[in-house]
């Protein structure tokens, strides 16, 4: 009996407890640092299969806690880093079958554009929040450029760095998608500018993101608008060198200066090593007694990086024969 009066007195808190929007608040300043710690830890998910069906359920979970604290920045930059991450690492590499087949198929596509115009919106909003939108960051440009306005706004915070960076990445894989339509590729300047101020910060920040930007950036336009594939080339080199484990940065050389180049040699070369590598990844996700750990899993932060950059190298293997 005094068991079942005590189940009845905790029900009645958890109710009270749940329909207190003060107290809903007052959990959630508490607990929105511990779920974007755990987010981060997400970037150690090596199964690229689990990462495609469990991110969305957990984002949307976000969603609906940012709107008890609409102003959380904890829970915006979340949602930037997971709706981007999500865009690339899952809707973007899926749509590079239709991409390389040349067929008309556009679901990949839209959902790319969609879920890359969410973390936009977060990030506007992250930015708001900090006196800034990202309309003041396109009319920079006219002047010194994004960097003066995030160096006054932004508190230098690996937070407001990764709340920058995602936000970019967002923008410029949104741009990317639609490089037919000008006005959009007309921003892609902004893009460089919040790259210009995290990196100039942060250069190693996620372990050769900015390696990785500048290197596409260089390789992926033509002469005429400012590219440099063979500056490309020399970044992509050097990063690769830089963070050997970060396997990202390979399958963007082979998508934005390999393939363009059709450099076969340098593409079977880079092939053999992310086929390889591939295998190791999957034999480190089973269940190995007494087996040592490869180096190249050391890093857990980058293992999501690398099932994306498997996943990647092998629906671009399907199609080599069309590509060289």
């Amino acid at each position: 009996m005094i068991l079942g009066k005590t189940k009845y007195f905790c029900l009645i808190f958890l109710f009270l407890f749940l329909n207190s929007c003060s107290l809903q608040k007052m959990a959630l300043g508490t607990m929105s640092p511990m779920f974007y710690n755990a987010t981060a830890d997400m970037q150690g998910e090596g199964n690229w299969e689990n990462f495609k069906s469990g991110t969305l359920a957990n984002l949307k979970l976000i969603e609906g806690l940012l709107s008890l604290k609409p102003k959380d920045e904890h829970l915006l930059i979340n949602l930037v880093k997971g709706y981007t991450g999500y865009a690339y690492g899952v809707n973007e590499t899926l749509f590079l079958k239709d991409r390389y087949a040349e067929n008309d198929k556009k679901f990949q596509l839209n959902q790319a554009l969609a879920n890359y115009a969410k973390a936009i919106e977060f990030g506007e909003r992250f930015l708001a929040i900090n006196g800034l939108s990202l309309d003041q960051l396109v009319q920079s440009m006219k002047g010194q450029g994004p960097t003066p306005l995030l160096e006054k706004a932004m508190d230098k915070s690996q937070l407001h760095f990764e709340g920058v960076i995602f936000l970019a990445q967002a923008l410029g894989g949104y741009i990317n998608l639609q490089r037919n339509k000008m006005d959009l590729v007309a921003r892609l300047p902004v893009v460089k500018g919040m790259f210009d101020w995290v990196c100039g910060h942060q250069p190693n920040i996620n372990a050769g993101t900015c390696m990785i930007f500048y290197g596409s950036y260089s390789a992926g336009r033509p002469k005429m608008l400012g590219g440099n594939p063979e500056e490309g080339r020399r970044i992509f080199e050097k990063a690769i060198k830089t963070f050997p484990h970060n396997w990202l940065i390979r399958s963007a050389y082979i998508e934005n200066y390999i393939i363009p180049m059709s450099d076969e040699e340098l593409y079977k070369k880079h092939k053999k090593f992310l086929v390889k590598s591939g295998r190791l990844l999957r034999q480190q996700l089973k269940f190995r007694p007494g087996k040592a750990q490869n180096n190249a899993f050391n890093e857990k932060s980058i293992r999501l990086f690398q099932a994306i950059a498997v996943k990647r190298a092998e629906i671009i293997k399907k199609y080599e024969s069309d590509l060289f």
